[in-house]
């Protein structure tokens, strides 16, 4: 619990940026994209012991984590829907 407190002051100042931002890059969106299509390579890294892959998909699963709990503590469902609905302009 304190190491979570000590987290989230660490890290207000990112959140909010992103919280900021996202909505014009979509970079949260991009993240759970870029998580959800390497899912599939996580058991075969497990069966090869390819230790690097499987650190990285446990850290972009834990910035998700922390992510969606700023938003969902800070947002109504509508501002939290803008946040996920983000179309590339072309």
């Amino acid at each position: 619990s304190a190491d979570l407190k000590l987290l989230e002051e660490a890290t207000i100042s990112v959140c909010k940026s992103l919280v900021e931002k996202n909505p014009r890059t979509g970079n949260l969106g991009s993240l759970i994209k870029v998580f959800l299509s390497r899912t599939k390579e996580l058991k075969i890294s497990a069966e090869c012991q390819n230790h690097l892959f499987i650190w990285q998909a446990h850290n972009a699963l834990f910035i998700i984590c922390c992510l969606l709990k700023v938003f969902i503590s800070q947002m109504s469902e509508e501002e939290l829907q803008l946040h996920f609905t983000y179309e590339e302009k072309s």
